[in-house]
């Protein structure tokens, strides 16, 4: 266990994808000057009730180790933050919130159990589907040519990632105890994300 330096968000980060942060709050451009100056990571968690701004939220139970990639300092005193989701992780204890928020946390890490592959090659090919439905609609889901990792346990979380869910799906993706359960939650969510978008493009049965 550890103590870590804490961001509440309105949606989670989940391992191995990106995020961007706008931070304006002196709290927390405290906390990220001094996760650079100590090379340090932070954790990332959903906020489940309240606001991103003036604390007094309720947070999650489960969250995500963040490194940070790249800042950009601009000219008004904020920063954009990029940063990449290395590896879940489970809030022990929450501590003060001053100078910002801090937990007592613990690294969850996770092995892929044997024959995920093939499961993922399924559901990869389930999420490129709805991918390519959601473009329909004319939101940008970005490339569909993405690459997924060679580690069965990496590539669920990417895929997680790219899923078109909402925030609390998505918690409830990250919060999965094993790849396996995260597999089979991901393809019931597809499952109903196809269904929806079908009904709603107006189109029959597709394949």
């Amino acid at each position: 266990m550890e103590m870590m330096r804490m961001f509440p968000l309105g949606h989670p980060l989940i391992p191995f994808t990106l995020v961007s942060l706008r931070i304006f709050e002196p709290r927390y451009l405290q906390m990220i000057a001094e996760c650079r100056a100590d090379t340090s990571t932070f954790g990332v968690v959903l906020i489940e009730r309240g606001f991103e701004v003036g604390g007094g939220d309720v947070r999650a139970g489960v969250g995500t180790v963040a490194q940070i990639v790249e800042v950009a300092d601009l000219p008004d005193g904020e920063q954009v933050v990029v940063a990449v989701g290395i590896e879940r992780l489970d809030i022990v204890e929450w501590l003060s919130d001053g100078p910002y928020p801090r937990a007592i946390v613990e690294r969850s890490l996770e092995e892929a159990a044997p024959g995920s592959f093939d499961r993922i090659a399924t559901i990869d090919r389930q999420l490129r589907a709805v991918l390519s439905l959601v473009s329909e609609t004319g939101i940008d889901t970005g490339p569909l040519d993405y690459q997924l990792s060679d580690q069965a346990e990496v590539a669920a979380h990417q895929m997680c990632g790219l899923a078109p869910v909402g925030a609390f799906d998505a918690q409830r993706l990250l919060a999965s105890q094993t790849t396996a359960d995260r597999l089979d939650l991901l393809a019931s969510m597809l499952d109903d994300q196809r269904d929806l978008l079908v009904a709603q493009l107006g189109g029959g049965s597709r394949g």
